[in-house]
């Protein structure tokens, strides 16, 4: 019987030790910024690491649902524009969560067409057409090749 005690007691003595140490918890961070420009009364849609969708109909400050564990990376992307709207996100849009949330991620949102290119647009030729080289969400078409200038200038390849 005394053997019995004995490992219930150092089992007991064990559970005890491993408990009072210090552990320090997991601690998760939100992600969250300001969205600019124009909407043109549409939505945009980002998403948090690729699979957190955050819908937006609305300029100003936008925050993520969803928490970040500290000491893991983020990405901010955008999954949709509004039509006629071309979005990007311009500041902080990928890194490592600290020991703070992150809360200075920029989007902006610039109507297409305008013939002001813009880093996240691959074309803007100053028109809505589609077919001329540049389409209608600022993006090159197919066997089109465009300029980086504002207004952008597409030509046949």
């Amino acid at each position: 019987m005394k053997d019995a005690n004995e490992s219930s007691l150092l089992a007991l003595i064990g559970i005890v030790s491993q408990s009072s140490q210090n552990q320090i918890p997991d601690t998760y961070q939100s992600v969250g910024g300001t969205l600019t420009g124009q909407l043109n009364g549409g939505t945009v849609v980002f998403q948090l690491n690729g699979t957190n969708n955050l819908s937006r109909n609305s300029l100003g400050t936008f925050l993520f649902s969803t928490t970040i564990k500290s000491n893991s990376s983020y990405s901010v992307s955008v999954f949709s524009n509004p039509n006629g709207v071309t979005c990007g996100i311009t500041n902080k849009a990928s890194g490592t969560i600290g020991t703070s949330n992150i809360t200075d991620v920029t989007a902006d949102c610039n109507i297409c067409g305008n013939g002001v290119k813009l880093s996240y647009e691959a074309c803007d030729d100053g028109n809505l057409v589609n077919g001329d080289g540049c389409n209608n969400t600022c993006r090159i078409e197919s066997g089109f090749s465009c300029n980086n200038s504002s207004p952008s200038v597409c030509t046949s390849i």
